[in-house]
């Protein structure tokens, strides 16, 4: 393993290629303290579907899929779908190979209507157990077309082990429909998360640990931090990990663990 990028007490950033690190944290038989993974990985946006019904095309920059059109940096997110689709798989599986008996994975994604039909992630084959689909409510969307309704929601495909459980009644009573809104800060990154989604993901099940694979400008590590539990992150561009270690760093005042209405009010 590398030398991590920036470390703590409490949480440790990697950069590199997801699938490689986690490759070499398994093949090393690293120490990985991950009870569930809460992740939203790229969309495979880089390409939107073109006018003549068939091909798919680089967005220009004032089109609605324009702030994907260079991607997140090292990574163009404009994979052929079936690599796509394959190179996800490979990562769930292992992911599915690193979180314990009792572990779970959130994973955050979307449906896509391209050429009028309906694109769903990874085809619904991530060859891994699928336990629920949770809903995410955003709140607000733009419809780019009148041929279907405008999205306003995405999924979080919970993937658990046999010994999985939420932590209480009360948690399991928030259902599965989570209206978290938009992300409330996205420091320049194309599609960020709001931190009511990793907290929502901790506090259901009182997780003792949590891996984020793509973690983008770091929001579910700086959720495990306000929690108090060991994190670990992997990302590929700089940019993103300077975001990451520069927010890990403030030093601000951490929210109560009860605390966590405040925080899915301020999203919506």
């Amino acid at each position: 393993m590398s030398t991590p990028y920036w470390s703590d007490d409490q949480v440790t950033l990697h950069q590199g290629n997801c699938e490689m690190v986690l490759s070499d944290m398994l093949s090393e038989h690293a120490s990985i303290d991950a009870q569930i993974v809460v992740t939203s990985p790229p969309y495979n946006m880089g390409l939107i579907p073109g006018g003549n019904g068939r091909g798919m095309y680089r967005p220009g920059a004032g089109n609605k899929g324009g702030r994907f059109r260079d991607g997140y940096g090292d990574h163009d997110d404009a994979m052929p779908q079936d690599e796509y689709d394959d190179l996800h798989r490979r990562i769930l599986n292992l992911l599915w190979q690193i979180i314990p008996d009792d572990g779970a994975i959130f994973y955050n994604h979307r449906q896509r209507i391209e050429h009028g039909h309906a694109r769903l992630p990874l085809g619904l084959d991530f060859g891994i157990p699928l336990r629920q689909i949770i809903t995410w409510d955003r709140g607000t969307g733009i419809a780019p077309n009148l041929r279907h309704f405008a999205p306003v929601a995405e999924w979080i495909f919970l993937f658990a082990k046999p010994n999985f459980k939420l932590a209480s009644h009360s948690q399991s009573g928030f259902g599965d429909i989570w209206r978290l809104g938009m992300a409330g800060e996205d420091h320049g990154h194309p599609a960020p998360f709001p931190e009511s989604l990793p907290l929502r993901a901790i506090d259901s099940c009182g997780a003792r640990s949590v891996l984020d694979p793509f973690a983008g400008i770091g929001t579910t590590l700086i959720a495990a931090k306000r929690r108090g539990i060991p994190a670990i992150g992997i990302e590929l561009e700089q940019r993103w990990c300077d975001v990451i270690t520069g927010r890990l760093s403030l030093d601000a005042p951490q929210r109560a663990c009860g605390d966590q209405e405040s925080l899915f009010r301020e999203a919506s």
